[in-house]
């Protein structure tokens, strides 16, 4: 085998660093359009999360649904978006993403933010057998709080339907 020398070694080396510095370049900006995508999508994120604390739910729904889009495997966006889509009471949809947060994230049914929320649009759909189990959930994750407080009002509201309709509980 004879040695490489010469004008070809330093043509390999000169063409390797080239390859490199090449790779190099490609990989940076490809770095920087997916910091520039991802940006947008969290922008987007905070807009809509200060569109929701305003209840300006039509206004942050088109800027969840791009979150989405973008991130489909974020539990955050989906149980986010579900929230909106509650607030524009259009529950369906609004189960749909609880369901599909959760399928992601199956801690959830341990977040008693969640299970309030979800037992809440539940009754608002006239779920009252699936609410009652995710509200009873959320008082038993933690009796103390102002999110059972608010669990146990709609709970005291299906007992009190049940009763006045002669619904078995």
């Amino acid at each position: 085998m004879t040695a490489i020398s010469g004008t070809v070694r330093n043509g390999v080396v000169y063409a390797t660093a080239a390859v490199t510095v090449v790779a190099l370049l490609i990989g940076y900006n490809a770095a920087a359009d997916q910091d520039k995508q991802f940006l947008g999508t969290f922008q987007a994120f905070q807009q809509s999360r200060a569109q929701m604390q305003k209840q300006q739910y039509a206004q942050a729904e088109p800027l969840l649904k791009k979150v989405v889009q973008d991130q489909p495997h974020s539990f955050i966006a989906l149980w986010n978006y579900g929230i909106c889509e509650f607030g524009l009471k259009q529950y369906d949809q609004a189960d749909k993403y609880f369901t599909l947060a959760r399928e992601q994230r199956p801690f959830l049914l341990m977040d008693q933010l969640y299970v309030t929320q979800y037992g809440q649009l539940l009754y608002a759909k006239g779920d009252l057998a699936r609410a009652k189990v995710y509200l009873e959930r959320s008082v038993s994750l933690n009796e103390g709080t102002d999110l059972a407080a608010e669990a146990k009002k709609v709970l005291d509201e299906i007992q009190f339907n049940e009763a006045r309709s002669g619904a078995k509980p």
